[in-house]
This record gives C-alpha cells, structure tokens and sequence, in this order.
C-alpha cells in the first residue's frame, strides 16, 4: 500500500518538472533545477548596458536546486522532507 502512495506522489512531482535523484523502496529523492528570469534579467542588461550580464553569468554556472525527499512511513503513509 506504501509503495502505490509514494510512486502517486512521485508521478506528480515528476508531472511539475521534478526529476529522480535516486530510489529506495521506502525513500525517493527528487531535485528541479532552479530557473532563470529571462525576461527581467535581460531588460537588466539592455538598462545597464551589459553590466547586469556579469551577475547572470554567474547565475547560470551556480544554479541552485529545489530537493524533495519522501519517506514512507512504518503506517504506509507518505511524508515530505
């Protein structure tokens, strides 16, 4: 019964753009890699005349991650961290 609740909570994780990091059969670990705001940065650059563009460089190469851990617990349930 745990195993059919955690692979329903993975599918929508994955649905809104999550990806498996690894699988356990009681644990799953997924990550999404953080976007970018194009439209804002880049009206940044065109204002700043390109100075903006040194500080979306540097997003780009340090992009962060949003990491989801979910457990199955001893009672079948499904619990984030």
């Amino acid at each position: 019964m745990g195993s059919a609740l955690l692979d329903a909570e993975v599918a929508r994780y994955v649905a809104r753009g999550y990806g498996i990091e690894s699988r356990t059969p009681t644990q799953v670990v997924l990550a999404k890699q953080r976007r970018v705001g194009w439209f804002c940065n880049t009206l940044l650059v065109i204002v700043t005349g390109g100075l903006w563009l040194i500080y979306v460089i540097y997003r780009l190469a340090n992009r962060k991650y949003d990491r989801v851990v979910l457990t199955v617990d001893g009672a079948g349930g499904v619990h984030r961290s």
